[in-house]
């Protein structure tokens, strides 16, 4: 694995080529609201430069600490196979697929149930991912399947240039192949949600404990209460948040777009809420998509790869 030619990546400072353009966006290179051509070359320079010094390091010290808590070693990064296991779901729902990435087999795992995670570039260290090292010779482990949660990082990995969290969890959890998490995974958004989805849980075991063994006046009720208040919040929010996505899926879709999730995937929060927005006023969604395709060097690129193309 390897990141794209670091020549070919100069030469959109001088000309924007709308081909080469494509052709990173469907590496998971996506480009972010309002960067220029100059901008998102130089973002990328300096990310090849930032995974070469991170190689140089582990070949010469063999077993490095990238982030704090995480221990990486020479011979341990992923290889293309199981990468490759990834790209072709990742392609086929959102049009991309991500083979540059630093990933790896932790020395270390991060918890009993923990199966992977993403890690966004930090001053001089790369954007890399990391999956459960047990996925080096196994496909299933737990509730995870290999396949799957690769793919859920990636999708992490490429969408990090839009900046988005209120659809970040629901592109990454759509992939999967259980409907409960499809359903529920846009439920945490941060690690907040889940803080307060455990703790009341956890405070109510705590006095469940004490009603038995010290305290049994203490009434349970208001700490029934408590934990069930922020689990039905974040339900209701995702609900509302599901309706508004598939509302704007099914607006593009009626504008002839044969990927709508592809185009989601590489929108802001604001756009998809406009899309859904405006998906029973055809005449003003036909507008303000056509505009969208005039705008920034983002929507020129959504455009030459999943629209022009269906149209023509």
């Amino acid at each position: 694995m390897s990141f794209p030619d670091k020549e070919k990546i100069e030469t959109l400072k001088e000309n924007g080529n709308l081909e080469l353009l494509a052709e990173l966006d469907s590496q998971g290179l996506l480009i972010a609201p309002g960067e220029t051509a100059a901008g998102y070359a130089d973002r990328l320079l300096a990310e090849e430069e930032r995974i070469g010094k991170l190689r140089e390091k582990l070949s010469a010290e063999k077993e490095i600490d990238p982030y704090t808590g995480l221990t990486i070693e020479a011979g341990m990064e992923i290889p293309d196979a199981i990468l490759e296991e990834a790209a072709e779901t990742t392609r086929k729902a959102y049009g991309f697929a991500v083979k540059w990435v630093p990933g790896f087999f932790p020395k270390h795992g991060l918890g009993i149930l923990w199966g992977g995670c993403s890690i966004s570039s930090y001053e001089d260290q790369p954007t890399l991912f990391i999956i459960r090292r047990s996925f080096r010779d196994r496909k299933k482990f737990f509730i995870y399947g290999r396949e799957e949660l690769t793919a859920h990082e990636l999708c992490h990995v490429a969408r990090t240039p839009i900046q988005d969290h209120e659809y970040e969890e629901h592109f990454a959890y759509a992939i999967s192949h259980s409907p409960l998490r499809r359903y529920t995974g846009n439920c945490f958004k941060s690690e907040k949600d889940a803080i307060l989805f455990i703790l009341p849980v956890f405070l109510l075991l705590l006095v469940q404990i004490g009603r038995v063994t010290y305290w049994p006046m203490i009434p349970a009720w208001p700490f029934w209460i408590l934990a069930f208040v922020w689990p039905v919040f974040l339900t209701v929010c995702n609900i509302f948040a599901r309706r508004r996505y598939f509302r704007a899926e099914n607006a593009l879709r009626s504008l002839g777009v044969e990927m709508p999730q592809a185009v989601l995937f590489r929108c802001t929060a604001d756009e998809i809420n406009t899309f859904a927005s405006l998906a029973d006023t055809p005449e003003q969604l036909k507008k303000y998509f056509q505009e969208k395709q005039e705008c920034d060097l983002r929507w020129k690129i959504i455009t030459k790869r999943f629209i022009r193309k269906e149209e023509e």
